[in-house]
């Protein structure tokens, strides 16, 4: 994921202070816990980035994974909640397609089903050094 590699960069020059990556057991037991297998791309992620004290310029915030954890019974069919936009306006789920990639949906914590926004992390991160005030702000 080279957009996720451009991406830390930026964070670690912004005013983003990095939890640091985990090992891929503990992020597999929280996923795990939380009801879904870790992919590929999703162990990836924690692995070289372990979340967010704040949210960066683009007010994203990808959580440690005991945010995860605390929020774990908020999992649905949709996946499980990974990351917020706005200070927790509506949040991001993550859901397995395989042992590779997941998905990424968006939930506006409505009435509404979630809104696949990428259909890998990798895709995910690519539209968000594209245009990430497009990506986050997807329509209700």
């Amino acid at each position: 994921m080279k957009s996720l590699e451009i991406l830390i960069k930026r964070w670690k020059l912004g005013n983003v202070r990095p939890f640091p990556p985990y090992g891929e057991s503990i992020i597999r037991s929280t996923f795990l816990d939380a009801g879904i297998e870790a992919s590929k791309d999703l162990i990836g992620l924690y692995g070289a980035f372990g979340g967010m004290d704040v949210p960066d310029d683009n007010l994203w915030r990808l959580w440690p994974l005991s945010e995860v954890a605390e929020r774990a019974n908020e999992a649905n069919a949709f996946g499980v909640l990974f990351s917020d936009y706005l200070l927790d306006s509506w949040a991001y789920r993550i859901k397995p397609n395989d042992t590779d990639t997941s998905a990424v949906y968006i939930d506006y914590y409505d009435t509404k089903d979630p809104l696949l926004v990428a259909r890998t992390l990798g895709e995910f991160f690519e539209k968000y050094v594209q245009n990430a005030d497009e990506l986050l702000n997807q329509p209700c």
